[in-house]
């Protein structure tokens, strides 16, 4: 959109999401334009992403909302983030999907390399052209994709599989995670509460030098998932946008 300082709230780690939370009614004070973007998993948002997402007011601010799926199903996620944008005060005139790699890539390979310089340029594109937006969009033209996963109130995750004897304790796992389920200093759950709070999306195995935590199915699992996934992995969705 062409800014040149922008506001940069990344709602990806949980100290930012609590002072997100904590000061939510100030915390936008200095903003004139939200761009609200989150993943999406099984079809839904994350609940990290609701919680603080939810706790947010507009006051009659713009806001464009962008979600980013794995190539597979984006579900409910971009639906219900102009929907609830909409409640809480905000003018949702401009919504996007864009795609990123899927989390499970390394169990079935799905959207490598995205985004890639094409949906970069799609991206700022987009930017651009909300610019020139004014209506507030009509929710009932959010595309929902409706399945078992999206229709389902559960989050069913592939945890990655931790390998303690190779683990050197860099710490990094636990800096990534964006549940803060882990710990720096041992690189194990930081309770047994943990494993069970874990999402799926493998910013730890992908941070981790000594791949001591990896993406790892049984072969009923494996076979699971390429059904599921085994159409997002032969064709390739562009951007959606609308405004």
């Amino acid at each position: 959109m062409g800014a040149d300082d922008p506001l940069i709230l990344d709602i990806t780690y949980p100290d930012t999401r609590s002072e997100i939370i904590a000061n939510a009614d100030t915390v936008l004070d200095e903003i004139d334009y939200l761009i609200a973007g989150a993943p999406v998993y099984c079809g839904k948002l994350p609940l990290l992403a609701l919680e603080c997402l939810r706790a947010l007011h507009g006051h009659g601010k713009k806001a464009t909302a962008v979600a980013v799926y794995g190539n597979r199903d984006y579900g409910t996620a971009l639906y219900n983030m102009v929907e609830m944008l909409s409640q809480n005060g905000f003018n949702v005139i401009a919504a996007g999907l864009f795609i990123g790699q899927h989390s499970y890539s390394d169990v079935v390979p799905v959207a490598i390399g995205r985004p890639d310089e094409s949906d970069i340029e799609k991206a700022r594109e987009f930017g651009a052209q909300v610019l020139q937006a004014s209506k507030p969009l009509n929710i009932e033209d959010i595309p929902i994709q409706w399945d078992k996963h999206s229709k389902s109130k559960e989050y069913t995750a592939l945890k990655p599989t931790y390998k303690g004897k190779i683990c050197i304790k860099c710490g990094r796992c636990a800096e990534v995670c964006p549940t803060g389920i882990l710990s720096s200093e041992t690189g194990e759950h930081l309770n047994r509460h943990g494993k069970k709070n874990c999402i799926g999306c493998m910013a730890c195995v992908n941070n981790c030098k000594s791949e001591a935590r990896i993406s790892k199915a049984n072969p009923i699992v494996r076979l699971m998932m390429k059904r599921v996934l085994g159409q997002a992995s032969r064709e390739r969705k562009e951007p959606f946008v609308m405004m």
